[in-house]
């Protein structure tokens, strides 16, 4: 049988309103050692993703405004997401064809519910 996403997914969730400042976005992602958060409204349905990569391009750009402006102004979006029904094997297709490393999870709502990465698959896989 097929391992599914809700088998390897993080539960721990943080996650940035659109409206949340870039400086606070990349502060809660120092703070927890991490390389995106997903931007989510109040019912929280995911609408976007900020990355490291997000804050680097636009930083090319304006770098004196960069941490004042909006998450919703940098943030890369429409996001993949993926059913923690799915398998882990269509989830590593996934992030390998989107060329990502993180992939937020959704209920049917299209609620985050948690991410996979495919760090977390590798280091959760059996060995032996």
């Amino acid at each position: 049988m097929a391992a599914l996403v809700k088998e390897y997914m993080i539960k721990k969730r943080e996650v940035v309103s659109p409206d949340d400042s870039v400086q606070s976005a990349i502060q809660l992602m120092v703070d927890n050692d991490q390389g995106s958060v997903i931007v989510t409204d109040s019912d929280d349905k995911v609408l976007g993703i900020f990355t490291e990569r997000d804050v680097l391009r636009r930083y090319l750009i304006s770098q004196d405004k960069v941490l004042y402006l909006k998450v919703s102004e940098v943030m890369s979006s429409p996001v993949t997401t993926i059913s923690a029904e799915a398998t882990v094997s269509d989830a590593l297709a996934t992030m390998n064809r989107e060329n990502i490393r993180r992939l937020p999870v959704v209920d049917d709502e299209r609620r985050m519910i948690g991410f996979i990465s495919w760090m977390e698959v590798f280091r959760n896989l059996p060995t032996g």
